[in-house]
């Protein structure tokens, strides 16, 4: 999994188009799931909040069929992925307390 470098929106609407460079960032959530698809420059993938969980690919219509595929793979970078946010969360609790 790999941490998806990329500025925090607070509206999701808002997110949509964004233009950083020259490169057009589109994001998609996928309704009733933790996913979004994320496109630059042509390139899509699927990502969960800060992480990347698929391989770039040509359209988004081909992530939006890996993302709904539930294999083993995909319960287990789900499962790591809220590891290290509860991870996080802790840290952040710890820091805040003192």
């Amino acid at each position: 999994m790999e941490a998806i470098q990329e500025k925090q929106y607070t509206n999701v609407e808002d997110t949509n188009k964004q233009v950083s460079g020259n490169e057009i960032i589109k994001k998609e959530e996928i309704k009733e799931t933790p996913f979004t698809i994320i496109t630059i420059d042509e390139k899509s993938f699927g990502s969960m909040g800060d992480y990347r969980i698929t391989e770039p690919m040509g359209s988004v219509e081909e992530v939006r069929k890996e993302l709904e595929k539930i294999t083993w793979n995909r319960i287990l970078q789900v499962v790591m992925i809220l590891d290290e946010v509860k991870e996080k969360m802790n840290k952040t609790n710890k820091k805040t307390k003192k």
